[in-house]
């Protein structure tokens, strides 16, 4: 990277960052408005109330109040695949009937009573960019599911391409796992990053976007999502995460992008990044995403090269649902009744399995840099953009949003000047990767790790 543009980049960040770093809420909760970015009159407004450490598990219930009005009371509980702790009000505060200016809402805790007020300032709908005036939801259907986008968007333009590879993704995942055709499969087409990019709940949500910072291939894409919704069809009492998310890497062909899954499995054994399968089995969506997601494809792929398909299938849908104990044991009992192995057995043999394989330069060199973009791209998520963190990822009810006409969750996201600069270094960091130019992708992610640790200090 040119030495002067090094240096207007840093200018850029130290300019911005003091804008940019979140307001500290002196409260027990923090209060968090959606949609992102700008209210506008008109918004049908959501809040997630997240509990601070010092609230306790007495502290049971939020409501929230516009003057005498209240809009509505929930209660604090587990939200998102991190499980962080929140009250979660779905669209409760409908600004339509109102004028532009700014308004007070009351949050009180319960059952103890105490109370806080937060001012928000919905601006003109006039001063909405037209292209989010103008949008609205619009759907197309394909050989197997209903599409839905919103108008004026990337996907729109390239609506063909992306019904062609939904059609030939759900084609392929329906034969891998053997599943027959089932209802329409409803797909979201989002025109923002959110979370890894890919999300399978009641349907799919894919983030498709010229500017997307994820980098992700849609075939594998999509291979993986689809995985996941005919997986599910199939059933089970308990599908656990290292194997749900391992058999959607090891049937997509990569997490990513096509990759050797076993070879760079076993690379992680060369980067001292290997996890134990009882502490991966025990917390899978809590340790490292990349290293979690590959080990737990290899590992499915090794059980199916050595039992076969019919033998690893219904030892996957006969695992008993974990009730006292932890998931670790009950994958244990469900190996010993299928296979008359331990999980430490099993874990004996597949490093072994990993053992075997080869493993070139390149392919180390390649985890090790995926495992860096990646890591930046959370880290820029979670402190720039919290919505699209994976783990508590601001994802609404697709039919929900359709009924109720509301675009504005999916469409407006943080456009600083400081956001288009990070995503801009992390969309170039991404295509050096999947290029193979592994110098300047790592020269890419130093200097966007650099800009962050100014922000964030």
């Amino acid at each position: 990277m040119p030495k002067r543009l090094s240096l207007l980049l840093i200018l850029v960040l130290l300019l911005t960052a003091s804008a940019c770093r979140p307001v500290r809420d002196p409260q027990a909760y923090q209060v968090i408005a959606h949609p992102d970015g700008s209210l506008y009159a008109g918004d049908q407004v959501s809040f997630e109330i997240v509990a601070g450490s010092d609230v306790t598990e007495r502290q049971t219930e939020i409501r929230v109040a516009f003057g005498d009005q209240v809009l509505g009371t929930n209660p604090v509980g587990a939200y998102g695949i991190g499980q962080r702790r929140q009250a979660t009000f779905w669209w409760v505060w409908d600004t339509r009937p109102l004028d532009p200016g700014r308004y007070t809402l009351t949050f009180t805790s319960l059952p103890e009573g105490s109370s806080w007020t937060e001012s928000f300032t919905l601006r003109s709908p006039e001063r909405m960019p037209e292209s989010q005036r103008n949008a609205t939801w619009a759907s197309t259907t394909s050989a197997c599911c209903d599409l839905y986008y919103i108008t004026g968007t990337d996907a729109e333009r390239d609506l063909a391409l992306l019904s062609r590879l939904a059609d030939e993704a759900a084609a392929f995942a329906a034969a891998q796992l053997g599943a027959g055709p089932g209802e329409r499969v409803p797909v979201y087409l989002m025109p923002r990053v959110i979370g890894h990019g890919g999300f399978s709940w009641g349907g799919l949500y894919v983030s498709y976007l010229d500017g997307n910072y994820v980098g992700n291939q849609m075939e594998i894409l999509l291979k993986h999502e689809f995985s996941h919704h005919y997986d599910t069809l199939l059933g089970g009492e308990y599908l656990p995460p290292l194997f749900q998310e391992g058999l959607a890497v090891y049937l997509s062909g990569g997490h990513f992008k096509p990759e050797p899954i076993p070879q760079r499995a076993a690379a992680l054994l060369d980067l001292g990044w290997y996890i134990p399968l009882p502490e991966l089995a025990a917390d899978f969506y809590n340790q490292q995403h990349d290293i979690g997601y590959l080990e737990a494809g290899a590992l499915v792929q090794y059980l199916v090269e050595s039992y076969g398909w019919g033998a690893f299938n219904e030892f996957y849908r006969t695992i008993d649902l974990p009730s006292d104990e932890l998931p670790a044991q009950a994958i244990d009992s469900a190996l010993q009744a299928n296979f008359g192995l331990t999980l430490s057995g099993l874990e004996s043999a597949y490093l072994a399995y990993l053992d075997t394989q080869r493993v070139e330069a390149d392919v180390v060199t390649d985890l090790r840099l995926t495992v860096a973009l990646y890591d930046t791209v959370r880290r820029y998520q979670s402190a720039l953009d919290p919505s699209a963190f994976y783990l508590t990822a601001w994802l609404p009810d697709g039919t929900q949003m359709r009924q109720r006409g509301i675009l504005a969750d999916l469409v407006r996201h943080p456009e600083r000047p400081v956001n288009r600069l990070l995503e801009t270094l992390l969309r170039q960091a991404g295509d050096q990767l999947f290029a193979g130019d592994y110098p300047r992708a790592e020269k890419t992610l130093l200097w966007t790790n650099r800009l962050l640790d100014i922000l964030e200090s």
